[in-house]
């Protein structure tokens, strides 16, 4: 079911995402079995991830399930619509 950009106008491909960003995942693109590597990655709607590392070139760094790391190539974070997550001032 496509996300309605309407209901969310902050919405992006997680490869657009600065590295210290928090973000949830919104929606998973792609064909069956790019969405299939990616659920199994954990990397499915609702998933809350922190980019540790985005350079603009190479793969990304993500902090997932608060301690584990994963490298994530470019083509495959242009797959995830992710919506950034608001600073907890408190």
């Amino acid at each position: 079911m496509p996300i309605e950009t309407d209901l969310y106008p902050q919405a992006m491909p997680l490869s657009l995402a600065a590295s210290g960003q928090t973000v949830t995942i919104l929606q998973v693109n792609g064909v069956g079995s790019v969405r299939q590597r990616l659920f199994d990655l954990g990397l499915n709607r609702g998933a809350v991830v922190r980019v540790v590392q985005n350079d603009m070139s190479g793969p990304m760094i993500l902090a997932v399930k608060e301690d584990g790391r994963l490298a994530l190539g470019r083509g495959m974070a242009h797959h995830l619509l992710v919506m950034a997550v608001a600073a907890d001032n408190g």
